[in-house]
Formats: C-alpha cells, sequence, structure tokens
C-alpha cells in the first residue's frame, strides 16, 4: 500500500472536515464526518435565524461544528499515519515537513516559514496580510485569501524536502485554500448585503416593542431580513429599517432608522383625536402602542418644515407611511412624510439579545 502524507491530511481536513480521512482511505468516516459538519451548521444557522429560535442553543450547535472540526484534524492526521510503514514515517519526521509548514502558515502568516527556518519571509508574510487586512470591506477578504493561499503554497516551495515531489499536488491545494478561505471571509459579507443583517437600537423610538439606549451593551440587538421584500410588498404592521429619505438628508440624517409601517400606498391618512385614520376607518394599534398613548404632531416642533400629518394625506405610490411606537418620543413620518420603497433595507422579523429576551418581531 502506497504511504501517505499525515500533514496533506491535514491540510485537506482544514480545508473542509472529512477531506482528510477520504484521502487516508478512511471514505466512510470522512462522509460522515462531511455529514455532521453541514447538518450542524445548517441546524445552528435555522435556529438563530428562525423568529422564535433559541440563540444559545444555536450558538451551541456552531460551537459542537468547531469542536467537530478541530478534532477532525488530528483525526485526520491519524488515520493516515498508523497506515504507512515505519520506515516512511521514520524518514518523514527527520525532516522539516512541506504540508505542515504548508498548514502552520494557515494557522497565522509567517509560522510556517519560521517553522522552515526561512525568518525574513515569515516576516514579510505578517507584513503582507496587514497590508492586506486594511483594505476596505469585501476587497479585504479577497486581498487577504489569496495572501494566504499564497504564503501557503510558498511555505511548501521553500521547505528544503519535498518527498513526493508533489509541487503540483501543493499548488491544487493552495487553489482549494484559496477557495475555501474566500468563501469564509467573504460569507459574512454577502449574507450582510443581500440577506440577514444584524442591528442594534440606538433610540428609544420604538418603545415599548424594542428597547433602544445609546449604550450598545444595554440596547436590543434585532436580525433583518434584507430578502423579504424582492419576494413580497411590505405589509402594513412590519416593522423595517431603512435609509434617511431625502428630507432627512437635508436635515443632516445618515444613520438608518426602524419605525413601523402604518400606510401603505394609495391610503389616506390623517390624525383625529390621537388616533391614527386610514380611509376614514381608526387603525387598532393596541398591540405594539404603550396603554394610553396617542397620535399627535406635537413631536414635530424640532422639524424644519411643517408637519406631513398636520392634515389628511394620501400616500404617494411606492411609498410607505412609518411611524415610532414611541409615539411621544419617536421623530417620524408624522414630521417629515414617507418612505420610498427603494430606500427600505429590510424587516426586522428577530430580536436576538438580550438573551431573556429573544422573541419574534
Amino acid at each position: 500500500m502506497k504511504n501517505k502524507e499525515p500533514w496533506l491530511a491535514v491540510n485537506l481536513s482544514k480545508i473542509f472536515p472529512g477531506l482528510g480521512q477520504i484521502y487516508s482511505g478512511d471514505k466512510t468516516r470522512g462522509y460522515l464526518i462531511i455529514l455532521i459538519c453541514i447538518a450542524t451548521q445548517i441546524i445552528a444557522s435555522y435556529i438563530i435565524i428562525s423568529p422564535t429560535g433559541n440563540v444559545l442553543l444555536g450558538v451551541g450547535f456552531f460551537l459542537i461544528s468547531f469542536i467537530i472540526g478541530i478534532w477532525n484534524l488530528f483525526d485526520a492526521y491519524n488515520c493516515v499515519k498508523k497506515k504507512n510503514n515505519q520506515d516512511f514515517e521514520y524518514n518523514r519526521q527527520q525532516n522539516k515537513d512541506p504540508w505542515k509548514a504548508m498548514f502552520l502558515s494557515q494557522l497565522f502568516l509567517g509560522i510556517g516559514h519560521f517553522y522552515i527556518g526561512k525568518w525574513l519571509f515569515g516576516i514579510f508574510a505578517i507584513i503582507l496580510i496587514i497590508i492586506s487586512s486594511l483594505a476596505p470591506g469585501l476587497l479585504s477578504a479577497v486581498t487577504s485569501s489569496i495572501v494566504i493561499a499564497w504564503i501557503a503554497y510558498l511555505a511548501y516551495v521553500f521547505a528544503p524536502v519535498k518527498r513526493e515531489n508533489s509541487k503540483k499536488l501543493a499548488f491544487v491545494v493552495a487553489i482549494f485554500i484559496l477557495i475555501s478561505t474566500m468563501f469564509s471571509a467573504a460569507l459574512p459579507y454577502i449574507n450582510r448585503a443581500y440577506f440577514i443583517e444584524a442591528r442594534w437600537i440606538p433610540s428609544g423610538a420604538m418603545e415599548p416593542t424594542l428597547h433602544g439606549t445609546p449604550n450598545l451593551w444595554e440596547a436590543d440587538r434585532i436580525l433583518v431580513d434584507k430578502s423579504i421584500y424582492r419576494f413580497q410588498a411590505p405589509q402594513r404592521g412590519d416593522i423595517i429599517v431603512f435609509k434617511p429619505t431625502e428630507e432627512l438628508q437635508r436635515q443632516n440624517y445618515q444613520d438608518a432608522f426602524i419605525k413601523r409601517i402604518v400606510g401603505l400606498p394609495g391610503e389616506k391618512i390623517e390624525l383625529k383625536g390621537g388616533k391614527v385614520y386610514i380611509n376614514n376607518q381608526q387603525l387598532p394599534e393596541d398591540k405594539y402602542l404603550a396603554n394610553g398613548q396617542q397620535t399627535f404632531v406635537d413631536v414635530c416642533v424640532s422639524s424644519p418644515q411643517p408637519a406631513y400629518l398636520a392634515n389628511k394625506v394620501t400616500i404617494p405610490d411606492n411609498s410607505y407611511l412609518a411611524l415610532g411606537d414611541n409615539r411621544t418620543q419617536s421623530y417620524d413620518g408624522r414630521c417629515w412624510g414617507v418612505v420610498p420603497r427603494e430606500l427600505i433595507i429590510g424587516k426586522a422579523f428577530k430580536r436576538w439579545f438580550p438573551l431573556n429576551r429573544t422573541s419574534a418581531l
């Protein structure tokens, strides 16, 4: 039976748990590890994203997946080592292992080159990753991934011994390292840009539904679905996050707002006796307004223009009237007008922190 490289198995299992075991010949073991890791990550993501899911339980499943991933590295090494003959293992351990250098370079750039005695290049690798991490946003994830794969490949190339003359295989592994690292680094940016974004509530405008405070650690934190309105129109009662309107931008507001949709396109809205009327029918709001709270335009005294709801209005097409649940403290659509649909970032659907207040919205 042909001898195989234990540290190559470790590199493969770092790319994805189970690949090293498959390389060793333990295919059933490898496929089982792959299945378990995928299943635990899917379950963890579902629990966290589910409106009623327990966040701690979801984090627990991610922790299980992480622990399996770490154990899998040791297991991949042992799966290969126990199948090699003693002469090969003895010779392998007499020199600096190029595959080990490649693996160490992924843990922290520079360590792999320090291991093989290339100290100057190791220092250069550390400087290079620091520079690449300074790029903005997604560009940083891409450049850092390229640097990690390149440095890992060079750690193999610079190693004094390459027993199987497998430079081409090392290049293939480096490509997979690049793909894996880039995917892991870019996924949070892609998810935040197009699917689920976490935010916190900086003000009390949505009390009592959402607790807001400038103190990040005391404020409610929410998950925002940024894809939902690609498939359906915003609905009355939805809590939305949106970019400042043109009027708000003129007032130097730059941060996103969070309010509840009250009025839909084409509806006639007016305030009478502290209540919201839609098409001459009072809007029932007892579920989310504090007892006895009324809706007036007196909160608009700081607005540079007349209050939008000072008189009856008709909501324009593709626009929505959004008000805060804390009507006595919220600077909202009563004052500055409606929210065009294209400015809506997404729908807040879950409070995930504090953990004792986790709930659907």
